[in-house]
Formats: structure tokens, sequence, C-alpha cells
């Protein structure tokens, strides 16, 4: 009977440590899990981080050319009109002169 009960203790030991032994196994195999899960994770959000940066990079982009084309279109417009302001002016002046010519 105490041999049974020593034998009982001994594979009741056993068992606690193969159970011990098994939770060991299973938290380096969480743990290397979750170590894999963080670093998809952290290369997805660097991935998103990324594709956002180039997102507004393209747009930023796209305001100052339209920005650009927006200032080129005004001083073009500008340009023709002191152009034709100048041509009124030398048509006056080349009248005025005419005329002055003639009544002289």
């Amino acid at each position: 009977m105490v041999e049974e009960t020593i034998q009982a203790i001994r594979e009741t030991e056993r068992q606690a440590e193969e159970m011990i032994r098994e939770a060991g196994q299973k938290s380096q195999s969480i743990l290397k899990e979750a170590q894999e899960n963080a670093l998809q994770l952290r290369e997805e959000k660097i991935k998103r981080a990324q594709n956002e940066a180039l997102a507004a990079l393209e747009k930023a982009q796209d305001d100052a050319e339209k920005a650009h084309e927006n200032a080129k279109k005004s001083v073009d417009e500008e340009v023709l009109a002191l152009k034709q302001a100048a041509s009124k002016k030398q048509e006056e002046a080349m009248r005025l002169i005419i005329s002055q010519l003639v009544s002289s």
C-alpha cells in the first residue's frame, strides 16, 4: 500500500512536470505568435502611413501645379491687357503727332 501511494505520488509529479513543460511550450508559442502579429501590425501601419504620406504629397503637388497654372493664366491675361492698352496709347500718340504735323 505504501508502495502504491509512492507510485501514485510519483505519477502525479510526472504529470505535473509534463503539464508544466506543456505550459512552457504553449507560452513560448503564444509569445512567438504575439511577436509575429505585432511585427505584421507594425509593418501594416508603416505601409499605411507611407501610402497616406504619398497621397498627401501627390495632392500637394497637384495643388501647387493648379496654383502655378492659375498664376500663369492671370499673368498672361494681365500682359495681354497691358499690350492692348499700349497699342491704344501708341495709336493715340501717332494720331496726335500726325494732327500736329498737319496743323503746323
